[in-house]
């Protein structure tokens, strides 16, 4: 788990998500050549419209990917009908209410006060692409955009998967005894665990 900047993730990756979870795989292929902006995805985009621009619920983008995800799977981030919708705004209101007063916390610290069924693999997960950028991946769409809106210092994220070329850098700082050895990636949060380096 790294401690990172919830504005370094910038992107979301297009692609299917595989069956199983890829925490900690290393994974060569073009997957990472495809993304769009985390902010323009709907999830993201209404609760901004909510929380920034005031707009009721219903007229938000939020309201969309809900009902998307009702028709397409069934449920919607576990709500079966159209009328769930409400309640599950007063969830998202009250997640955004416990962020501003009492900061992000992880979940398996949520869990252990029995205020959540979440695990440490609930938390946002990301992959880091070739190049060191980080993607959101799955789970903790909803924690992520409200962090970036409560502009959160830093927020706990799982690495799902590494591209290969992006290991091979972290495999030469290791190699070379600091993060310093390779300039351009002074700072990154994935480097951390090598160097020590502070997440930014």
């Amino acid at each position: 788990m790294l401690r990172i900047a919830p504005e370094r993730i910038e992107r979301s990756l297009l692609e299917t998500a595989p069956n199983r979870p890829q925490w900690g795989r290393v994974v060569d292929g073009d997957w990472d050549e495809r993304s769009e902006p985390f902010d323009d995805r709907r999830v993201p985009r209404g609760l901004e419209q909510r929380f920034d621009e005031g707009k009721a619920w219903e007229d938000t983008a939020l309201y969309d990917a809900y009902v998307d995800q009702l028709e397409r799977f069934g449920n919607a981030w576990e709500y079966t009908t159209i009328a769930d919708f409400d309640r599950r705004c007063q969830e998202i209101e009250q997640l955004y209410e416990s962020i501003q007063r009492d900061g992000y916390r992880e979940q398996a610290e949520l869990q252990n006060k029995g205020k959540t069924v979440g695990v440490r693999a609930d938390e946002i997960n990301v992959d880091i692409g070739r190049d060191g950028t980080i993607y959101w991946r799955a789970y903790g769409q909803h924690r992520l955009a409200i962090a970036k809106l409560l502009a959160v210092e830093l927020v706990p994220v799982v690495v799902q998967r590494r591209h290969r070329e992006w290991q091979r850098v972290r495999d030469r700082v290791r190699e070379r005894g600091q993060v310093a050895a390779i300039e351009e990636y002074r700072g990154h949060p994935d480097l951390q665990d090598i160097d020590g380096v502070e997440a930014v």
